[in-house]
């Protein structure tokens, strides 16, 4: 009798304890919020580009604003749900906007994916963690590309903006003596891509630059 009214407390305390371990566990933070796809959203960025011609040597700099807009969602043809990204070009903020793209992104348990220019790139992955690397060019006919994260949900200050989580994913970082081949973009929660950099340069070993382009994207405004 004793220990069957032994056996009885035992699973009783044990149910108890497990049920009180799973009210206090919290759920696993995926990373989702760096990469929203609500419809509305919208974000413009201002764009600083200098470009570097070998044949004539000139040195040509571009400035712009490009604004992103998620305009709808749609099933695509595997079935999945589809975010719809309109495209817009001004080159300056009191311009008219003029539509140049129509792209699509897709955010899936394990992925946030985009569309650019008929070329699937996988932008982030989940869940977010510190150092995590994944190849960016999964599902195009490129060459493999590794990305990694880095300052996982730190703090950003950009143009004003000041944001208290936010994460680089490094996609390219090589330097030479005679060239430089830098690819990064900074996401912040809940507003998505806050500053990218593209730097692909051909330079002398004096380090005066032949060719190439440097450009940015900077974060002006975002809502939804």
């Amino acid at each position: 009798m004793r220990y069957i009214r032994f056996c009885i407390l035992f699973v009783v305390f044990g149910l108890a304890f497990f049920s009180c371990k799973k009210e206090t566990e919290l759920p696993v933070d995926m990373g989702y919020k760096y990469f929203p796809v609500n419809t509305g959203h919208w974000a413009i960025y201002n764009v600083d580009s200098i470009s570097y011609n070998d044949f004539t040597g000139a040195i040509d700099s571009f400035h712009f604003q490009i604004k992103e807009f998620v305009e709808s969602v749609f099933v695509d043809n595997s079935g999945a749900e589809t975010q719809r990204l309109e495209c817009y070009y001004r080159p300056n903020d009191t311009s008219n906007w003029v539509i140049r793209d129509v792209w699509a992104e897709n955010l899936t348990a394990s992925t946030a994916q985009r569309v650019e220019e008929n070329l699937r790139l996988v932008k982030l992955v989940f869940p977010v963690t510190e150092g995590l690397q994944w190849n960016g060019n999964a599902y195009n006919m490129l060459g493999e590309q590794n990305y990694e994260y880095d300052n996982v949900h730190s703090t950003f200050a950009i143009n004003g903006f000041s944001f208290d989580s936010t994460l680089v994913v490094k996609q390219k970082e090589l330097y030479t003596l005679i060239s430089e081949d830098l690819q990064k973009e900074i996401y912040a929660a809940r507003v998505g891509l806050v500053y990218k950099r593209y730097v692909k340069l051909s330079k002398q070993p004096s380090g005066v630059i032949t060719k190439g382009i440097d450009y940015s994207y900077t974060l002006h405004s975002f809502g939804n």
